[in-house]
C-alpha cells in the first residue's frame, strides 16, 4: 500500500509539471497578445493622428471662409448686389488653389441656388437637401454649418448685406475623414514613413522578447527532457548489453553440450 500511494504522488506530481507543448503554447499566447496590443497601439495613433490633421484642416477650413465672407460682406455693404458681383469668381478661384484639401467653394443666394462656383458646371444648381437644411439652420442660428455628403462635406457661413439680413451662404466642399485616413496611409509621407518604422521597430522588438522569453521558461523543461532522453538511452544500452551478455552464455553453453555430446 506504500508502495503504490508513493507511486501514485510520483504520477501526480510528473502530471502536475507543464509539459513542453503547453510551454510553447504559453509562449505563443503571449507573443499573440503582446502583438494585439501592439496593433491597436498603432491603430491608437494613427487614429489619433487623423483626427489632429481633421482638426487643423478644419481649422484653415474656417479661417478662409471667414476671409471670404468678411471680403464678400464688404462689398455688400458698400452697395454691391450678390448675384451681379463680378468680382466674387476670382476669389473664389484663388482660395481654391490656396489650399488642394478643397473640392469647391460655391456662393448660393438665400434660396440654395448657386450663383458662383469655382465648378463652373454647378452654376445655377439647388444645393443638395442635406446642406440646404444645415444652410438654413446657420442662417436662423448665424453660424458656421456643416453637412455630410457621400464621401464629402460642406462647410458653410451666411452672407450679410449691410443691413445685417442673410442674403446668401458661402461654402466649401472638402473631403471626409474616411476618404483623408486613406490618403495618409497611403501617402508616403513624413509622419506615415515614421510611425510605419516605429511599429516595425516596436513589433520586431516584440518578437525577439517573446523568442528569448519563451526559450527561458522553456530552459528548465527542456533540460528535465534532454536528461529523460539521456537517462533512457542509458538504460536501453544498459539491457541491450545484458541481452548481448545473456546470449553469448548461451552460445558458449550450447559449444560446451556440443563438445560433451
Amino acid at each position: 500500500m506504500q508502495t503504490l500511494s508513493s507511486s501514485q504522488d510520483s504520477d501526480t506530481a510528473v502530471a502536475a509539471k507543464p509539459t513542453f507543448a503547453a510551454l510553447w503554447e504559453l509562449g505563443g499566447l503571449w507573443l499573440l497578445i503582446v502583438l494585439a496590443g501592439i496593433a491597436l497601439i498603432a491603430s491608437l495613433l494613427l487614429d489619433v493622428r487623423a483626427q489632429e490633421e481633421a482638426q487643423i484642416q478644419r481649422s484653415r477650413l474656417s479661417l478662409t471662409l471667414v476671409e471670404l465672407q468678411e471680403s464678400i460682406e464688404g462689398d455688400l455693404a458698400l452697395g454691391f448686389d450678390l448675384p451681379d458681383h463680378r468680382g466674387i469668381q476670382p476669389r473664389l478661384e484663388r482660395a481654391l488653389a490656396s489650399d488642394s484639401q478643397l473640392y469647391a467653394i460655391d456662393v448660393v443666394d438665400r434660396a440654395g441656388m448657386a450663383l458662383f462656383s469655382t465648378d463652373r458646371g454647378a452654376v445655377g444648381e439647388a444645393l443638395q437637401p442635406r446642406a440646404a437644411r444645415a444652410a438654413e439652420a446657420g442662417a436662423r442660428q448665424d453660424r458656421v454649418w456643416h453637412a455630410a455628403l457621400p464621401g464629402e462635406a460642406i462647410m458653410g457661413l451666411p452672407l450679410h448685406n449691410a443691413f445685417g439680413e442673410v442674403v446668401g451662404h458661402i461654402g466649401a466642399t472638402y473631403a471626409t475623414q474616411a476618404v483623408r485616413f486613406r490618403l495618409a496611409v497611403w501617402q508616403a509621407d513624413g509622419h506615415t514613413l515614421t510611425l510605419g518604422a516605429m511599429a516595425v521597430l516596436v513589433l520586431a522588438t516584440a518578437g525577439l522578447l517573446g523568442w528569448l522569453a519563451t526559450l527561458w521558461a522553456l530552459q528548465p523543461q527542456s533540460a528535465r527532457l534532454r536528461a529523460e532522453c539521456r537517462g533512457t538511452q542509458a538504460r536501453t544500452l544498459a539491457r541491450s548489453a545484458q541481452v548481448r551478455q545473456r546470449m553469448d552464455d548461451c552460445l558458449v553453453r550450447l559449444d560446451e553440450s556440443e563438445r560433451s555430446e
